[in-house]
């Protein structure tokens, strides 16, 4: 299957990389060039513009948006706009809101082009070598590339979740747990450095191996925190682009425990912590998140 992808950032990259091993051809674009000629390297085609990248994809295309979610999105969409045809599909696969995604959804459905919110997990070891994605839109159009996500996800790692907005309503759910779910290990955590700073490292990994709390998140913070960088991290979360996502969320749906979560990494900001150490340890070891030091 030949696609266009836009986007090279953390994430980005490494979905091109798992695309090009699984046999897929893949026309990558980003505003710098040097990413893109980083993906060249590796088996991509190359495009330097939008112009250029519309004419190395066939009609009917299949074009994936990787980019940071908001204004971004809709700007990004408009400068498509101009080249897009009747049946272009649009992936988006960036955490967007899925209010946006249902707006953009109907706007671009007038034109004729259609349009699937996909919600991507995994970080960015997933993303190179194995997804899992939550995929809202029209179900035949979703069935018309479904290899796509098969590919790019592990073993019963993607689904279709239903109409549009679902694909990224289901992801923002994911991420409210999520932040509870290391907020929850980071008070633990501190809890047992505050009794016996020397167990720490001793409980990570038994917790990591066996324990009814062992998972994704338990491996990281073994790692993370028998790494040489652990000390030197400063105990303050920055800001994240999901944030806005989650005060939403909370509207949705009563969570005390996502409110309490995301409050924790407010704090931090004016006064780190131990607590925000660990969390922003966590995201740095998923995701690539920036480490304050």
């Amino acid at each position: 299957m030949r696609i266009g992808f836009i986007g090279l950032g953390r994430m980005g990259k490494n979905m091109v990389l798992n695309l090009l091993e699984k046999g897929h051809s893949v026309v990558a674009y980003n505003r710098s060039s040097e990413k893109v000629r980083g993906v060249e390297g590796k088996g991509a085609e190359g495009a330097y513009s939008i112009k250029e990248f519309f004419k190395k994809i066939p009609k009917k295309r299949i074009i994936w948006l990787m980019v940071k979610a908001g204004k971004p999105v809709d700007i990004l969409i408009s400068k498509l706009n101009p080249f897009l045809e009747k049946g272009d599909i649009i992936i988006d696969g960036g955490n967007s809101y899925f209010e946006d995604s249902i707006r953009r959804y109907n706007s671009l459905k007038k034109k004729g082009i259609h349009f699937l919110d996909c919600g991507t997990s995994g970080g960015i070891s997933g993303a190179r070598h194995g997804a899992c994605m939550m995929i809202g839109g029209d179900k035949l159009v979703f069935k018309s590339v479904e290899k796509l996500f098969k590919d790019m996800c592990v073993k019963d790692g993607y689904g279709y979740m239903g109409r549009i907005g679902m694909g990224h309503f289901v992801k923002m759910v994911h991420n409210g747990i999520e932040y509870g779910m290391m907020g929850a290990i980071a008070e633990g955590m501190e809890a047992i450095r505050e009794y016996s700073p020397e167990s720490l490292k001793e409980a990570s990994r038994v917790f990591a191996h066996g324990s009814i709390v062992e998972g994704r998140l338990m491996n990281w913070l073994f790692s993370g925190v028998n790494s040489g960088d652990f000390e030197s991290i400063l105990g303050e979360v920055p800001y994240g682009e999901t944030e806005d996502e989650m005060k939403k969320l909370e509207g949705v749906s009563e969570m005390p425990i996502l409110h309490q979560a995301r409050l924790m990494r407010v704090k931090t900001r004016k006064k780190p912590s131990f607590k925000g150490k660990i969390i922003s340890m966590l995201r740095n070891q998923f995701g690539g998140h920036s480490l304050k030091k």
